[in-house]
């Protein structure tokens, strides 16, 4: 089972060393880590409820219908070619084996290829994604997850999302 530890490790990480010559990554960019980073909000129509109360952490859990969808949203739009990785963590509850659909929108217009984001039964699972793979064209201002079957999912939660 991957704990909060192993779940963290890495993600927040201790800063690079700098080698002459070479520039520094930028900072990680928080979205949501046990409740929304500043600037952030939840948006969508899936039921959700953020700082659930999960082992030794908040996420939102979420109970997606077929087809809804829910948004992290900012208002101020992320440049994303500064970062690597797009690392979520998700728990798939007692059931688990939900799948959705991950991609990145600049207002109402998708700005990246979708990705699918699986979840364990009963426990944690980190997820990155590289960025290079989601292939963001400009800048984002939301992240968008959906169910792409007409087939209700049993709850499960989000955590740590978060641009390195």
């Amino acid at each position: 089972m991957l704990n909060r530890r192993l779940c963290l490790a890495g993600m927040t990480g201790a800063s690079l060393s700098v080698m002459a010559g070479i520039a520094r990554a930028a900072d990680p960019l928080l979205v949501y880590a046990d409740g929304l980073a500043p600037g952030w909000w939840i948006g969508g129509w899936t039921k959700n409820t953020p700082q659930f109360p999960l082992e030794d952490q908040k996420p939102v859990q979420l109970t997606m219908e077929g087809w809804n969808a829910f948004t992290f949203q900012t208002g101020t739009p992320v440049d994303t070619t500064a970062y690597k990785t797009l690392t979520i963590v998700v728990h798939g509850g007692d059931e688990g084996k939900q799948e959705f659909k991950l991609s990145a929108k600049l207002g109402d217009k998708v700005v990246s290829q979708e990705m699918n984001v699986k979840c364990q039964k009963g426990q944690w699972g980190r997820v990155d994604v590289p960025l290079s793979r989601m292939k963001i064209k400009g800048p984002i201002d939301t992240l968008f997850l959906q169910n792409k079957s007409p087939d209700k999912m049993a709850p499960f939660y989000v955590n740590f999302v978060l641009f390195q």
